[in-house]
């Protein structure tokens, strides 16, 4: 009998608990969709919350009604699709997939076209200084290196002030890709071409990551 009651005692603890923390939980996934602060897995959603809520991210993943609400609200992020396994058989999944990589193909080549723009507007306007085909190769050759590293920056940066190309994922001792023995005449050329967009993207990345 003590047993019985002992286990009605939880399950109206755990009720109660539920239905005083399931609002607060909805109330802050849906700030967190308003400031659009994404989560890359469950349990970082988890940990944000148990600060927010002053309560152990264990129990929002243990407890089905409140695991389920997370996942619901990391499906629903941007790119969410596109985080999904390549190993997953859910044929709706794999659709989005589809579409989501049909439309990110579709962007870049748009973006191709307008570097290429650029890049035939930048030809155009060394040629009308009168400069030397070597010029104009290592012209041709540095914007293909800004279209590279402004793709990629979320892994490849250009320190101005060492004069060198870094890879920000590897560790500290082998980040440089470049030193100032080879970087630097791009890095000055990058610095003398302000004028082209997206080499000035260059250098407004490098003062927003400081």
């Amino acid at each position: 009998m003590g047993v019985e009651r002992g286990a009605a005692n939880i399950r109206r603890f755990n009720a109660e608990r539920s239905a005083h923390l399931m609002p607060l939980l909805t109330h802050e996934l849906l700030l967190c969709k308003k400031r659009k602060i994404e989560f890359k897995s469950i349990g970082l959603l988890a940990a944000y919350l148990s600060d927010r809520l002053k309560v152990h991210r264990t129990t929002f993943l243990r407890n089905l009604s409140y695991r389920t609400v997370l996942l619901e609200h990391l499906s629903l992020q941007p790119g969410a699709v596109s985080r999904a396994s390549d190993a997953t058989l859910d044929p709706v999944v794999l659709q989005a997939k589809l579409a989501s990589a049909r439309l990110e193909a579709s962007n870049l080549r748009q973006e191709l076209r307008e570097a290429n723009a650029r890049l035939s507007r930048l030809d155009n306007s060394v040629s009308s200084h009168g400069a030397s085909k070597q010029e104009l190769d290592f012209a041709n050759l540095a914007m293909l290196v800004v279209n590279l590293v402004t793709r990629l920056d979320d892994l490849i940066s250009i320190d101005f002030a060492d004069r060198t190309i870094v890879d920000l994922s590897a560790k500290p001792s082998e980040r440089v890709i470049a030193g100032p023995d080879r970087a630097a005449a791009f890095i000055s050329w990058v610095e003398q071409n302000q004028a082209v967009p997206m080499v000035h993207m260059l250098k407004a990345n490098d003062r927003a990551s400081k």
